[in-house]
């Protein structure tokens, strides 16, 4: 489902390299991605993703070759086929809770929406808690209603892969596992990969597998750091 091989990326005028031999995630798979802040995690979402793309080797997901695609097709291909939960949620602060859910429909128009994606939307959001809170603007929500906002439009599409950076950071710990189980259950449902960045090390028993970070090496002449860990290497095969 994700593949990645020989990659390198780095920061324009900045010191930090990242470079990631082989990645792996196999198709529905859940994986968690823990270590130190600063180490890449956040990255490796948005290379997955198409949000940036490396300076050399390969990222495919679901078989298309993210790397070497236009940033247009980048741009469809995540809108459509990804769900993105950003740790800074990114919504639209003039958009409505309703309208921000619905949001990947109104910018891409490989998207078909009907009667079945507006039903959909209202129960992810009662599921959420967010049932009452639908009309008000993003701007006068609070930042855990923010962030379960932020889930369900990255659910609403049904996409192959969810990409999930902190997406408990905001929740109390009821709210967390509750939140937490609804994504479970949503990507088993749809066959969905999940792949979350998590500083909460509590949650992690619900994923299949758990990638740590803070295993990268450091050189600090060359600033370069390379991972090692040893499911991560493993063959895609």
């Amino acid at each position: 489902m994700i593949e990645i091989e020989n990659l390198r990326f780095r920061y324009p005028r900045s010191d930090f390299l990242l470079h990631l031999p082989q990645l792996c995630v196999a198709e529905g798979e859940r994986v968690a991605i823990v270590g130190p802040s600063g180490c890449g995690k956040t990255t490796l979402l948005n290379l997955i993703s198409g949000i940036v793309v490396p300076d050399s080797g390969l990222v495919h997901v679901n078989g298309t070759p993210v790397s070497g695609m236009s940033d247009s097709a980048r741009r469809d291909f995540r809108i459509a086929g990804i769900g993105m939960v950003f740790q800074q949620f990114e919504l639209v602060e003039y958009l409505d809770a309703k309208e921000n859910i619905l949001l990947p429909f109104s910018i891409n128009s490989t998207l078909t929406f009907d009667s079945s994606v507006r039903t959909d939307a209202l129960e992810l959001a009662q599921t959420m808690g967010l049932g009452q809170k639908l009309s008000r603007r993003a701007s006068q929500l609070s930042q855990g209603e923010q962030q379960r906002v932020a889930i369900c439009r990255a659910l609403i599409t049904k996409p192959k892969v969810i990409l999930a950076d902190e997406p408990t950071g905001n929740l109390d710990p009821r709210n967390k596992h509750l939140i937490l189980d609804l994504i479970f259950q949503q990507a088993e449902r749809n066959g969905q990969t999940l792949v979350v960045v998590t500083h909460d090390l509590g949650i992690l028993p619900g994923f299949d597998r758990t990638i740590d970070f803070e295993q990268f090496r450091v050189e600090t002449i060359t600033g370069e750091r390379s991972m090692s860990t040893d499911r991560s290497s493993e063959s895609c095969q």
